[in-house]
């Protein structure tokens, strides 16, 4: 009984992390969005400004997924360049793994302050900005609280005689760690969620630090599946598709040399929840740096892929009206 009222506390916890990111994101679109797009469509015109705007956007929206959304959305209607999207997805991925690690530090006692002025700003204030901009403290106030009590909930974990043992035998099977955590973020579609519980799972010493890197892997993977997914049209999944092969690669090349990362970032910080979140950030950076310069190749690879439809031999003639069918109701235009 005891074991299925832990399973329950930390459903809760992370629910209530997972809210907060919404509601963030939520709060920051609404009273920016329109402001957002117009900075995204200005400083989509080369590599590095995208990259960059990509990293901002994600800040502000504290979720990647978000900004992929925005940017699938311009590519597909040919507003801006494939190459400058995935550019912008790679600062996006940098920019969720610095959040990781400014939510990674015990920010507890920050949290329910938050959540009260952002109350009061979104109940006492008319202002459609201001109050959104409440919107934004209840959210972070609820994400810094939901930590909190993970850490908190963890704490008992490390004995348990199950859980222990199941989360270390990935250390032995690093290639299920990273299909186990893949689908759990595509599940949360929070990347970030997932990376702060593993954190919290090494920090006590729930799982090692080869498993809990593998862990990691996968939820950068898995990070990339939800835009794919929900896309309906060829070019719509140019992007998506671009972004999971990027994280792929990463998947690929570190996967092998997880103990030499582990030992060499743990020369750095040895605490194994600060390990897990900084090799989030490291393979981030690593993979923008590679990438950066490999967008225009890659775009163009997607493009070969993934065709759009066939234009028609005469772009002044009608596609869609049969004239022949003007006078059926049934099939007519209406």
């Amino acid at each position: 009984m005891k074991g299925t009222l832990l399973l329950i506390e930390l459903a809760g916890h992370v629910g209530l992390l997972l809210w907060g990111t919404h509601v963030v994101g939520t709060g920051v679109q609404r009273g920016f969005g329109t402001a957002l797009r117009r900075w995204l469509g200005r400083n989509l015109t080369a590599r590095l400004p995208a990259f960059l705007t990509g990293l901002g956007i994600t800040a502000l929206l504290q979720s990647s997924t978000a900004t992929g959304l925005l940017a699938t959305s311009f590519t597909a209607t040919g507003f801006i360049d494939l190459a400058a999207a995935l550019s912008v997805m790679l600062g996006a991925n940098v920019g969720t793994a610095l959040l990781t690690q400014v939510l990674s530090f015990n920010m507890g006692l920050v949290g329910p302050p938050l959540v009260l002025a952002g109350v009061l700003l979104f109940r006492w204030v008319d202002d459609g900005r201001v109050k959104n901009l409440g919107r934004v403290g209840i959210g972070l106030g609820l994400m810094l609280m939901a930590l909190a009590g993970l850490v908190h909930t963890l704490g008992p974990v490390e004995n348990a005689p199950l859980l222990r043992p199941i989360m270390n035998s990935l250390a032995g099977d690093p290639v299920l760690a990273v299909l186990i955590a893949a689908a759990l973020t595509w599940a949360c579609h929070s990347s970030i969620a997932v990376v702060l519980l593993v954190a919290s799972f090494a920090a006590t010493h729930v799982v090692g630090s080869n498993g809990a890197l593998a862990l990691v892997l996968g939820a950068n993977l898995g990070g990339a599946l939800p835009a794919l997914v929900d896309a309906s049209t060829a070019s719509a999944r140019r992007l998506p598709l671009g972004n999971l092969l990027v994280r792929a690669v990463g998947v690929l090349v570190a996967l092998p040399l997880l103990p030499a990362i582990a030992d060499a970032l743990a020369r750095i910080d040895p605490a194994p929840g600060r390990l897990v979140v900084n090799f989030h950030l490291a393979l981030n950076l690593a993979l923008a740096v590679v990438f950066l310069g490999l967008v225009g190749g890659l775009a163009r690879v997607l493009v070969r892929w993934l065709p759009g439809p066939p234009a028609p031999d005469d772009p002044g003639r009608p596609v869609h009206l049969d004239v022949a069918a003007l006078d059926s109701a049934t099939v007519g235009p209406g």
